[in-house]
């Protein structure tokens, strides 16, 4: 039976935190386990102080899980850190914004940008959408593989990411947007085959809700979730959150696949908190999942067929939260907009439509003083946002100074130490 532990934890405490690990590492049977090489994945899709503070996992948390590790060695131990952050910003720029570069000076750690990282390609034997992909190698050469996500809606993803939801960072920019549509369980649910972490420790203590995955506001949950199986943890997640599991299409897919059950009853929780405790402070604030034409913000959106929860209509629902969470006088200015996502069945009138997405089109008549295309399937955030301010004048959050930098020069950059080390190497 799947073994799930919850702890209590207040604060970012780095002795209790390291207790609460070792005391996981015990009941999970992992001790014997901490050796060698020790890989961890933790979710740092994007690190800023100002517009996106909680969407990360914590260099405190992180910090205590190595320290953890350290106590129950019983060799020299090395650690890498792998990620492939938010398409358009380079990882190591993130490393440094969340905090990680200090860690290095504290451990035997390595940060692994995807992009400037030895990789490998590697068969699935069980994928739907993936036959094969390109990981980095730390990924899937070491004696450990340790997940650490960030608890956080996310409605990209049905409403939630935990650890399931976490390997979407494992693989490159081209093959992580490929399918990232309908089909995005099926896509995330492929990479299981080899993102299956031995050990789950999930920063809980302050959660991400009810908003853009990357700019929503903290809620302070004050927990720390543990386990070995994957299923099983992103089961008593959804929980937490109130989503109902098998309502979720990510964590059916998994189930549908063999990788657990989706029954309450077939997990073992061992906790110290009172789950219903957790329900509530979580059921005081609205997740924002619903279909992007409902939403009512700034433009008016219509939508068609296939509904894309995981492509164009979520990447737009999550870009009008991203003006909802950090500019709101912007989302709450009106104007003569419509955006047209799928095939849309009927008239469309505005001073300005933009089509987005590559299959969009409008079964009707047209009436428009400028008609504009985003391509992609799906659209890129990238491109959404560079798009809006460029016809428009919207300007999103993320179009600032230092993220600018970071999502140019230093990202091309990035992309340059990738391609030397992989002919060095060679």
């Amino acid at each position: 039976m799947p073994k799930i532990i919850i702890r209590k934890c207040d604060e970012y405490d780095k002795e209790r935190l390291i207790r609460i690990f070792l005391e996981g590492m015990e009941i999970l049977n992992l001790k014997s386990r901490i050796k060698g090489k020790i890989t961890i994945k933790p979710n740092v899709v994007l690190a800023h102080p100002k517009v996106a503070p909680s969407a990360f996992t914590r260099p405190e948390f992180i910090s205590a899980l190595l320290s953890a590790f350290e106590k129950v060695k019983i060799d020299p131990l090395s650690f890498s850190i792998v990620e492939n952050s938010g398409t358009g910003v380079p990882t190591s720029r993130m490393y440094k914004r969340a905090g990680y570069l200090k860690l290095k000076k504290m451990y035997n750690l390595k940060l692994r940008a995807f992009e400037e990282s030895r990789k490998t390609r590697v068969k699935l034997k069980k994928g739907k959408v993936h036959s094969e992909i390109t990981v980095q190698r730390d990924l899937i050469e070491n004696d450990l593989l340790v997940y650490a996500p960030k608890l956080k809606t996310n409605v990209l993803a049905s409403g939630m990411t935990a650890s399931i939801k976490l390997n979407i960072g494992i693989i490159g920019d081209k093959e992580r947007m490929m399918h990232h549509t309908y089909r995005l369980p099926e896509k995330i649910v492929d990479l299981l085959e080899i993102g299956y972490p031995d050990f789950i420790a999930t920063d809980a203590i302050e959660i991400g809700m009810g908003g853009n995955q990357m700019t929503e506001y903290p809620l302070h949950l004050g927990a720390v979730i543990m386990s070995n199986h994957s299923l099983a943890h992103d089961m008593i997640c959804a929980h937490i959150l109130n989503l109902e599991p098998k309502k979720l299409p990510l964590l059916v897919e998994a189930s549908q696949r063999e990788y657990g059950s989706l029954e309450l009853n077939d997990i073992d929780i061992d906790t110290d908190i009172n789950l219903e405790e957790l329900r509530r402070k979580t059921g005081e604030r609205d997740i924002g999942f619903i279909r992007v034409e409902n939403l009512d913000g700034p433009i008016r959106v219509l939508s068609g067929e296939p509904y894309c929860i995981g492509g164009c209509q979520g990447i737009m629902l999550d870009w009008l939260y991203m003006l909802k969470d950090r500019a709101p006088s912007t989302f709450n200015k009106k104007r003569d907009l419509t955006v047209v996502i799928g095939e849309y069945n009927g008239d469309v009138s505005s001073k300005r439509i933009i089509l987005l997405g590559d299959c969009t089109k409008v079964n009707g008549r047209i009436e428009a003083k400028r008609i504009s295309r985003i391509k992609g399937c799906p659209v890129r955030h990238k491109d959404l946002i560079l798009h809006f301010f460029l016809k428009t004048f919207i300007r999103a959050p993320l179009m600032r100074l230092d993220l600018l930098i970071d999502a140019y020069p230093f990202l091309w950059l990035s992309h340059l130490k990738g391609w030397v080390r992989e002919r060095i190497e060679h």
